[in-house]
């Protein structure tokens, strides 16, 4: 039993020195339950600062009102004014704060309009301009708008209801029903009336909102009316393949071009390499040729990913695929430098390996690939910025559903160059410390 132990204990110690392992069996799991139990734990942790274009052109106190509360909740983050082609800060007006939405600076735009609540209104108008580019996301905004101004709002609703009821049971009649109702009317509108009780007691009363024939029908349905305008994506055939095709083409490259890169250190583990050194080659030579290879391998990669979603969901790559193939590019030069910063700070192919899990996972999960960012824990959605995903995803999003031209994406592929740059020269001083064969 002894001679069981000390082996037990001799394979704890390798096991606690092979730091991927380590990382894959214990830190990888508990991150990924942090993550996912922040984003699934319940209401208590829902989304913060989600960025909405706001303009407000109402004099009324409810319009002030509802501004109030909007930008003091910490659901949402309202951005009032946007930077010209001058580089000047100017406030929004109907035009603008649309072409804001469509070029992706935000996801939606709540415009309160002049005549959103007069004193004969009924109840309030809003107009809500929006981009779906992800659905759980729009979903979402939309979800939590109504709750915030339902929920923090009960003047607007006791107004309504008393102009509503006036006009429905008569002058008289209306205020002595406003004068029962007033306590109670923010729950649920059970009211003391014998009328009111027979709509919402009768055997449909889901009538009162569908018959518009009757003056009953709209009672509560015009208490927050939204017009809503999609203004970007409309004409897309498959949205739902659209939005996600990028996540996935990005994160199975990194998987392919990390084991490409890391074939390095089998080769160099094998002695293929001495072999190799035997011809006139330099081993710059052997480093720039194995990057050159995974540099195309993964623009060919990509390329196929997009022609599958083409032919099997029909998603639009060739109306905007000079700009695609721009983006392509420099994720693969990107996902490529990912692959040989593996290779020159890893011993073997397994720590290699398990590293390399380690970071695709955590990029994946954090730069969009699985979900949308905005879900995320504020200081994740900053952390999500430094992966390559991220960017990977904003520029494919920028061509595919925006249908943005070079100009436009010239930000998303500076930025994934750079990174490429950045690792690229680590990589270089890694080899040439003697890591791998330089």
């Amino acid at each position: 039993m002894k001679n069981i132990l000390h082996l037990i204990k001799k394979d704890y110690i390798i096991f606690w020195h092979d730091k991927p392992a380590f990382s894959l069996t214990f830190i990888v799991p508990v991150f990924l339950i942090y993550l996912f139990g922040s984003i699934f734990s319940g209401p208590g942790n829902s989304p913060s600062g989600i960025q909405i274009a706001f303009i407000n052109n109402s004099d009324s106190k409810i319009a002030k009102k509802l501004e109030s509360v909007l930008d003091t909740t910490k659901t949402f983050q309202l951005i009032r004014s946007y930077t010209d082609d001058k580089g000047k800060k100017a406030a929004f007006d109907t035009n603008t704060i649309k072409d804001y939405i469509r070029k992706g600076n935000a996801s939606a735009a709540l415009v309160i309009p002049r005549d959103a609540f007069t004193d004969t209104s009924m109840g309030l108008k809003l107009k809500f301009y929006y981009d779906p580019k992800n659905e759980m996301e729009m979903q979402l905004i939309e979800g939590l708008l109504t709750k915030s101004i339902m929920s923090q709002m009960p003047g607007l609703f006791m107004t309504s209801m008393q102009r509503r009821s006036e006009i429905i049971l008569g002058s008289g009649k209306g205020k002595s029903f406003n004068k029962k109702i007033a306590g109670v009317v923010s729950q649920y509108f059970n009211v003391d009336t014998a009328k009111i009780n027979k709509w919402m007691s009768s055997s449909n009363p889901d009538s009162m909102f569908n018959d518009t024939t009757s003056k009953k029908a709209n009672f509560f349905i015009d208490l927050l009316r939204i017009d809503k305008e999609q203004l970007v994506g409309k004409e897309i055939n498959n949205p739902g393949a659209t939005r996600s095709v990028g996540g996935w083409a990005i994160m199975f490259l990194l998987f392919s071009l990390s084991g490409a890169s890391t074939s390095l250190l089998d080769e160099n583990k094998s002695r293929v390499i001495l072999r190799i050194l035997s011809a006139p080659v330099s081993r710059e030579q052997i480093l720039f040729g194995k990057y050159l290879y995974n540099f195309s391998l993964g623009c060919i990669q990509l390329l196929v990913m997009f022609f599958a979603g083409y032919i099997l969901f029909h998603i639009d790559i060739f109306s905007n695929f000079f700009n695609l193939l721009l983006i392509i590019i420099a994720a693969s030069l990107a996902s490529t430098a990912f692959g040989m910063f593996l290779a020159a700070v890893s011993r073997t192919q397994s720590q290699a390996s398990g590293l390399g899990t380690l970071l695709i996972l955590t990029m994946s999960a954090i730069g969009g690939a699985w979900f949308p960012t905005f879900i995320l824990p504020p200081f994740i959605q900053i952390l999500s910025k430094f992966s390559i995903v991220y960017w990977s995803m904003e520029g494919f999003m920028d061509v595919l559903w925006r249908g943005s031209g070079t100009l436009d994406i010239l930000p998303y592929i500076g930025i994934l160059i750079g990174m490429a740059a950045i690792v690229n020269i680590f990589s270089i001083i890694r080899f040439k410390k003697g890591n791998l064969f330089l």
